[in-house]
């Protein structure tokens, strides 16, 4: 008498219902929608730019829209005043954009910097001409798996605000 090793040899293979059919082809359509999208750009990292203008100020915020996890996350501000600045140029913006971002440097580098619940104040030594440009050089902190930031921007002149612009960033898993 011969012994079989086989587990599977009495098993018949039964052809797949409407909802295995179903549960696979839409399996196979939603990786497909993956590699579509990757492929054309939509799930990398991504740029805006936000400006807002009041009282001959103008502010211009371009940030990371859509970053991953440990990938560039830059801001970039570009502050302009026709009559060019005589003194300090202070730029305020949240703290809470600082807690998702890994943050290296700024570029110039702050003159002096402060605090208050739920902001952060950066003053700057008043360049020649009218136009101030300042970049952060940043990533979104290790170990973020998603979530969204509102931030605000602003410029302030003897502490009151003189232009404003909202941007946000949101971090992809």
């Amino acid at each position: 008498m011969a012994r079989t090793d086989s587990t599977t040899e009495d098993l018949v293979e039964a052809p797949r219902g409407f909802r295995g059919q179903l549960a696979h082809r839409t399996g196979l359509a939603i990786v497909v929608l993956i590699v579509v999208a990757g492929m054309a750009g939509l799930l990398g990292p991504r740029t805006s730019t936000e400006t807002a203008s009041a009282g001959g100020w103008r502010l211009t915020v371009e940030h990371a829209s859509i970053t991953r996890s440990g990938q560039p996350a830059p801001l970039h501000l570009r502050v302009e005043h026709a009559e060019g600045f005589t003194q300090p140029v202070q730029i305020a913006l949240c703290d809470g954009l600082f807690d998702h971002l890994d943050f290296q440097n700024w570029y110039p580098n702050p003159s002096a910097e402060t605090s208050s619940p739920g902001r952060l104040l950066y003053e700057f030594d008043p360049p020649s001409g009218s136009v101030l440009e300042v970049s952060l050089d940043a990533r979104a902190a290790p170990g973020q798996w998603g979530g969204h930031e509102r931030c605000r921007a602003t410029v302030l002149v003897d502490d009151a605000p003189v232009v404003g612009a909202d941007f946000g960033v949101r971090v992809v898993p």
